[in-house]
């Protein structure tokens, strides 16, 4: 719609009446007509509030502009505070510093979300505005080269008890050769310390995003011509996977024209209220010349629609020979004369990161409660730091989702431990991470079912280790019941030697004593001696065997009196993506791999049943020698006469163990105590067996056989486990399986996901889209 439409619209929404004729009758009409303004301001408010969050500001501001009388609530301005340039962040300091010294706090006291959508603008400003904000709840931040860290950590030095989710995105790249400051140290690692050391326990905080760009590339995808990408330059939206649902027509923000945006500033600021600051108009202005709110100065044509991603730089701007070396850059030795010899292309520089530090983060209070983790840094081993957690604690006690998209995981050890150790994931978003490692073609149909018996056969050694843990426990406690036994047994000895040798050593002295008064008659004074010996102080050695006690030998242990039986728990992934294992392969064939998949996952279903039929055997075996144990306590009595005819209850030689427990694992949707590392009981639910269903626990993993048995003979019902091999996102570049070869990591996601895959959940869940209205 062009302007002059737009001002007729609105010129028609103001007029105060109509009269319309009859053509029928010739009878004219004349009706009072309502407007928006008469319209009552609840009403506005209600409408106010099915508008996007990212879009409410400037629809607020929009309707103000339409209806002359009316000002929007502090709330629709307020609430949600994006920022798409550079040039707003300077004026939105200054008006929260305004708001600030207004009665409670003003419009910065109702500041819920804050995104930070420019890559670019004073970071310290920045933080002085993010001061001015203390009930934020969600936290989106573009972190470019403008940001040290001592940035990041003054961003989050002070806790935030409000704080319900937080994203930043990181792209440690330039456009062209300058000098990096981040070459000093590390990059977003400061930021994760920060909030490691400083935060409490929070348990409003449940969603941290975490997430590097992907290096930048001067070719074009292998789809470039078939599968045209949206350009996610300068856009926040982008931290999200890409949508399967996009959005046919423009949002109301995005259709402002300019001279209407611009008329928004006066009329705003001469509104009765009061209330719409100055520099939120201002960012109205801002947007409107950039229809899409993203930042002129990014280097980015937002106007033209790119085909490359927004980490590659376009093969169709002409600009590409200022992205390179300049005579502003650090060559500016190079003269016209030879600038035949500039390099067409620069390396970008060193950026180091301490992906170590996500395990001391997974093991603070601050991380107790999350439960949505997207961690993507290229081509980094991040799987291995999540199952490397700090000694006698847990990473992520309460992870549902977990993302670890670009970054390097196989199937291997790593990746099974990955699975055993987080009992709650739901949800494994894995694309681009060369999970097959370019097997896919020859071994795709024996992986994915390898891999679907990973997720299941991951509960089995989760029940496994469990049971180690307790009989290791229980064996710790044994010893240290056996050597404070040693240990009494000992010091009464020595008690009881004492004394005799208390009296032998008197006389000993006496006759030492006259021995030496005798020698020393008509002698010289001898030379002093000693009063202490080198020979009685305990060596080192000695010392330290001392400390850890007497040495037990499996003789001197108490019998076991304890026997606790762990049943294995049921898988609880229902949905995994590995988007780009599966390039240039046909549908057909992919089908084949959700069968394997499926396939596997039954064929652990039925292994993880009959471990858990052979710990209902050994947990009736010991009940039953039990219970025999404590029959052949109670003797039959025998006659005075002599022998008995009575037939003796059966004796066993060895007292079994009489503490017999059956336990089972949370389930998903039960409380979790807090992790003891010296009570491996800790987290476990006893199982009350009952006498009319002896083995009524084991029906459970019967229920999930006949799921998976229902899926594959009818597909209309939900699978158990949602298998996705369409991507999500771009993937860097690899080495391929032959020397030489190099795997583009982009294309492909242009295919239709599954229904209910994790890609879906991440779409409403990070971004603009997961913030609640």
């Amino acid at each position: 719609m062009s302007t002059s439409g737009r001002e007729a619209a609105a010129a028609r929404l103001a007029r105060p009446a109509s009269t319309t004729g009859d053509a029928n009758t010739n009878t004219e009409h004349t009706t009072t007509g309502t407007t928006l303004a008469d319209l009552p301001p609840e009403l506005l408010d209600h409408i106010l509030a099915q508008v996007p969050p990212r879009e409410r500001q400037r629809a607020a501001l929009a309707l103000a502009q339409v209806l002359r009388g009316h000002a929007p609530a502090t709330a629709h301005v307020w609430a949600h505070l994006p920022v798409g340039s550079a040039r707003q962040v300077m004026p939105l300091w200054r008006r929260l510093m305004v708001e600030q010294g207004k009665a409670r706090g003003g419009g910065a006291a109702v500041v819920k979300t804050f995104g930070m959508e420019s890559w670019r603008g004073d970071a310290d400003i920045l933080n002085n505005a993010l001061r001015c904000l203390p009930y934020l709840d969600t936290l989106l931040v573009n972190v470019g080269t403008n940001f040290a860290p001592e940035h990041l950590q003054e961003m989050f030095e002070r806790p935030r008890p409000q704080m319900q989710r937080m994203e930043m995105r990181f792209r440690p790249y330039v456009e062209q050769a300058s000098y990096y400051q981040f070459l000093k140290g590390s990059y977003f690692d400061a930021a994760v310390e920060t909030l490691y050391k400083n935060w409490p326990e929070t348990p409003s905080f449940t969603h941290i995003s975490l997430v590097q760009d992907l290096p930048p590339r001067v070719t074009a995808p292998p789809t470039r011509a078939h599968s045209p990408a949206p350009s996610l330059a300068n856009s926040f939206a982008d931290l999200r996977l890409v949508s399967r649902f996009p959005t046919a027509a423009p949002s109301a923000a995005t259709s402002v024209a300019p001279s209407a945006a611009a008329s928004v500033v006066p009329s705003v600021a001469g509104s009765a209220a009061g209330s719409v600051p100055p520099s939120i108009a201002a960012s109205v202005t801002s947007a409107a010349a950039t229809p899409d709110g993203s930042d002129t100065e990014s280097g980015n044509s937002g106007s033209e629609e790119s085909t490359t991603p927004p980490t590659s730089l376009s093969e169709a701007d002409d600009s590409l020979e200022s992205k390179g070396f300049t005579r502003k850059g650090p060559f500016p030795y190079l003269s016209e004369r030879l600038q035949h010899l500039k390099p067409k292309t620069f390396a970008q520089p060193i950026v180091f990161f301490d992906i170590k530090c996500m395990a001391r983060f997974g093991a603070a209070p601050v991380a107790k409660h999350l439960t949505h983790l997207r961690l993507r840094v290229p081509s980094r081993d991040l799987a291995l730091v999540l199952v490397s957690p700090p000694p006698n604690t847990r990473l992520f006690p309460s992870l549902r989702y977990l993302d670890l998209s670009t970054s390097n995981v196989r199937l291997d050890a790593v990746f099974v431990t990955l699975l055993r150790q987080y009992e709650r994931l739901e949800h494994l978003v894995l694309d681009r991470v060369n999970l097959f490692a370019f097997s896919a073609r020859e071994r795709g149909n024996d992986m994915c079912k390898e891999l679907g018996q990973a997720c299941v056969g991951a509960g089995l050694a989760r029940g496994k280790e469990r049971e180690r843990l307790i009989a290791a426990w229980d064996t710790a406690q044994r010893t240290r019941v056996a050597q404070q036994e040693i240990a009494l047994r000992q010091a009464a000895a020595r008690r009881a030697s004492a004394d005799e040798s208390d009296a032998e050593a008197m006389r000993e002295e006496m006759q030492r004593q006259i021995a030496l008064s005798r020698s020393r008659r008509n002698r010289p004074a001898p030379a002093a001696h000693s009063t202490f010996s080198l020979r009685d102080r305990p060596s080192r050695r000695g010392a330290a065997a001392a400390s850890t006690g007497p040495a037990v030998s499996a003789a001197d242990l108490p019998p076991q009196d304890k026997a606790y039986f762990v049943l294995p728990p049921l898988p609880t992934m229902k949905t995994i993506c590995i988007g780009g294992e599966a390039p240039l392969i046909s549908t057909f064939k992919v089908s084949h791999w959700e069968d394997e998949f499926h396939s596997g996952w039954r064929d652990g279903l039925a292994k993880l049943h009959g471990w858990a039929v052979h710990i209902a055997d050994k947990y009736e075996r010991a009940v039953k020698k039990a219970n025999e144990w404590k029959a052949s306590e109670v003797k039959t009595p025998t006659p005075k006469g002599g022998k008995g005819k009575g037939k003796a209850a059966p004796v066993t030689k060895v007292r079994p163990p009489t503490d017999i427990r059956l336990f089972r694992f949370a389930r998903p949707d039960e409380p979790l105590p807090d992790w003891d590392p010296r009570d491996p009981t800790v987290g476990l639910i006893e199982v009350e067996v009952s006498d009319a269903a002896p083995r009524a626990y084991l029906d459970e993993y019967k229920h999930a056989i006949a799921d998976a048995e229902l899926y594959t003979h009818s597909q209309a019902v939900r699978p158990p486990c949602v298998l996705c091999t369409v991507p999500g996102c771009d993937g860097p570049s690899r080495r391929g399986e032959e020397p030489g070869e190099r795997v583009d990591g982009r294309g492909g996601m242009m295919g239709k996901h599954k229904d209910g895959c994790g890609h879906s959940i991440g779409d409403a869940t990070w971004g603009w889209e997961g913030v609640a209205a």
